[in-house]
């Protein structure tokens, strides 16, 4: 962990994961406001870095929290099959770290947001409210089956098959262009030239490449996750290439829940509209 550099300019600490693995988080916690826990989504080549503009904004008022996710960016690589629930334990547990501070607020971008969900009913995870960003979940079509996942981590666990897959991802020309799928306008050079260092670290490959087998996303989330929330929550949305919404409209009616669009964006508004995603959350917090 000590040769990636922070993603986030803070203090920063070690702490042991309930696996037994140590996982880093960054934080800042000089102003007294309630904390803000911010939870990255799950890709080849992610870290708290993709939520440094709201923990930027945040922390001359609020506590603020970012841990990298097991098995990303300054958190242990090596931590074997982890399935979904396994994540949200995890999350459950650094925010019990400070529930003294009082019931946070999470916010949470893309399959992050089925983590904090399942962290939220199974693991008893006490919060004041949820953010999602682009959530995974809310699509018509489903996950693979079992069967195909299985198939998946056969194949890429073939003579090295994955691993070598990993490296054509981890290019600076693959990173641009998927990064270029989540924006309309310019790439942050800074998310770029972080992701070819956290993809080049011992072990990278490994979590990623279960995310690629599909078996980290909750078959049936709406129902399985998402309806039974009883907590506020904000969505914040427009386009994305890689998650569709067309199951936001069943709750439609249910005052828990406000879904705003944040346009023109593509998944990453908290980069590319950073005003007006800031704006929305202020005005939701404003509203608990």
């Amino acid at each position: 962990m000590a040769q990636l550099e922070q993603a986030i300019a803070s203090e920063g600490e070690v702490v042991e994961g309930q696996c037994g693995y140590p996982l880093y988080w960054y934080f800042d916690t000089q102003a007294d406001g309630r904390p803000i826990v911010f939870i990255h989504s799950i890709n080849a080549a992610p870290s708290a870095i993709e939520l440094k503009p709201l923990f930027q904004y945040f922390r001359p008022a609020r506590s603020v929290f970012a841990p990298d996710l097991p098995g990303f960016g300054r958190s242990t690589r090596a931590v074997g099959s982890f399935s979904a629930p396994d994540f949200a334990r995890e999350i459950a547990a650094f925010v019990a770290r400070i529930s003294d501070r009082g019931q946070p607020d999470i916010v949470a971008l893309s399959l992050g947001c089925e983590f904090v969900a399942r962290a939220v009913l199974e693991f008893d995870m006490k919060v004041r409210s949820l953010t999602f960003i682009s959530p995974s979940g809310f699509s018509a079509r489903t996950p693979p089956s079992p069967k195909v996942q299985q198939r998946l981590k056969r194949l890429f666990n073939f003579a090295g098959l994955g691993r070598g897959a990993y490296k054509l991802l981890r290019t600076e020309r693959s990173i641009r262009h998927f990064y270029g799928m989540n924006f309309l306008g310019q790439i942050p050079d800074e998310l770029v030239r972080y992701a070819l260092k956290t993809t080049r670290q011992g072990e990278a490959h490994q979590m990623p490449l279960q995310f690629l087998s599909m078996g980290l996303f909750t078959p049936n989330a709406v129902d399985a996750l998402y309806r039974r929330l009883d907590v506020p929550v904000l969505v914040l949305f427009d386009e994305d290439p890689n998650v569709s919404f067309e199951r936001f409209a069943e709750f439609e009616g249910d005052s828990r829940w406000r879904f705003r669009r944040i346009h023109p964006s593509m998944g990453m508004p908290q980069w590319e509209c950073p005003e007006q995603t800031t704006e929305t959350i202020e005005e939701f917090y404003a509203s608990l």
